[in-house]
């Protein structure tokens, strides 16, 4: 075979495999992602892609500002109906999901009230007006009082703290309301968690694919997502009753290793606000999961929140995360707003409770409200003191 023979075979090979690539990636963006996703998308048209955070060096990575997404969200998920996210989702400049005007100079005889926390207090499932933050302000009542949602998806205590450091404090604020422990949990369980490291977020993976240059395409997209699943950086709900699976839940739960350290960083957020004469205000969240629940709660939760066997392994985690907000909130000397004790009341009629919830953790904007609803009271007590005493509590 001659040299030219040899340069026309190599060429034909890499057309072959170029065309082959091209029917693939067509194939895949097509009628298999029209097919798997919701019927009415190709990928070239979906949704843009997950672009509520930019990186930071310090936090990993922090929300962007000026988000305007109006589009209806997505379908639930097979196993949570009711969870749809980010419809009708918007930051302000700072990047906060806070809807009024906000200064980075606090206007005189303003007060502010910061709600931190992950994605249930940023209210991924509600639009900004039935976030319970922006609830809660609008049933303070009072113009000179504002309740800016500072929670950010993905979260843990390691990022409420740094948060606090390097953005919160910069605004003045007066108040501080803590919502956490989810992440802490959850993120230890499935192998995100880095000890005191806020560049370890449940997140990051998503972020990474949406970057990088090969997620233009279908098939790169689709590499790259197998890629991070295979490294167990993919967040997948997988629905499992394997009793190993389960188990491992629970030993999780137990684990003292995430507990110390939620305890570390949540007593260091305290201790800083106070420092800085801001009063912290710590939130017992409501969650869907009870101990002593029966069989066909479970059961039936496992296809309403896609809780996905985890259920006991959520009930221990949630006791020791409430076991230290009490100790932390004794201690210190500080509030502790009992939202949970709200939400137990409706354990005997289980499927009126899980209607609050869009998943295992998410609430829907009914749940948003009695959250809202259960804190007003004691913040209009905690404004009536601080402005009775002063700056301290």
């Amino acid at each position: 075979m001659n040299k030219r023979s040899k340069i026309q075979n190599i060429l034909l090979l890499l057309t072959a495999c170029f065309s082959g690539l091209m029917i693939c990636e067509l194939i895949v963006a097509y009628p298999i992602y029209y097919f798997f996703k919701d019927g009415k998308t190709s990928f070239y048209n979906r949704e843009a892609p997950n672009f509520f955070f930019k990186p930071d060096p310090i936090l990993g990575l922090i929300p962007r500002e000026n988000l305007n997404i109006k589009n209806p969200s997505s379908p639930g998920l097979k196993n949570a109906a009711r969870r749809k996210m980010f419809s009708d989702f918007q930051t302000n400049k700072y990047g906060f999901r806070y809807s009024n005007e906000l200064t980075k100079t606090k206007p005189i005889g303003e007060t502010r009230v910061f709600s931190l926390g992950g994605s249930t207090t940023q209210g991924v499932a509600s639009s900004n007006k039935m976030t319970y933050p922006q609830q809660l302000e609008k049933m303070i009542g009072d113009p000179n009082v504002r309740i800016i949602n500072a929670g950010v998806g993905g979260y843990r205590s390691i990022h409420l703290l740094q948060y606090y450091k390097e953005v919160i404090r910069e605004f003045f604020p007066d108040i501080i309301t803590i919502y956490s422990g989810w992440n802490d949990y959850e993120d230890y369980m499935m192998s995100y968690w880095k000890p005191f490291d806020p560049l370890g977020h449940a997140l990051l993976s998503q972020f990474q694919i949406t970057q990088h240059p090969i997620t233009r395409f279908a098939l790169g997209h689709l590499i790259l997502k197998y890629y991070y699943r295979l490294k167990n950086f993919d967040r997948v709900e997988i629905q499992t009753n394997d009793p190993r699976t389960i188990k491992r839940y629970i030993e999780t739960a137990k684990d003292h290793t995430w507990r110390e350290e939620y305890k570390t960083n949540i007593q260091d957020l305290i201790s800083l606000a106070k420092s800085d004469g801001v009063i912290p205000v710590l939130i017992n969240f409501p969650s869907p999961q009870f101990k002593n629940a029966s069989l066909e709660v479970k059961k039936f939760s496992d296809t309403d929140l896609n809780m996905a066997g985890r259920w006991d392994g959520f009930v221990i985690s949630l006791k020791y995360i409430r076991a230290i907000l009490e100790e932390l909130a004794k201690k210190n000397k500080i509030p502790l707003i009992d939202v949970n004790q709200r939400f137990e009341k409706e354990n005997h009629n289980f499927i009126k409770k899980f209607s609050y919830f869009t998943d295992r953790m998410h609430l829907t904007p009914e749940g948003n409200m009695i959250i809202a609803e259960t804190i007003a009271p004691s913040m209009k007590n905690i404004l009536k003191i601080r402005n009775q005493r002063g700056l301290s509590f």
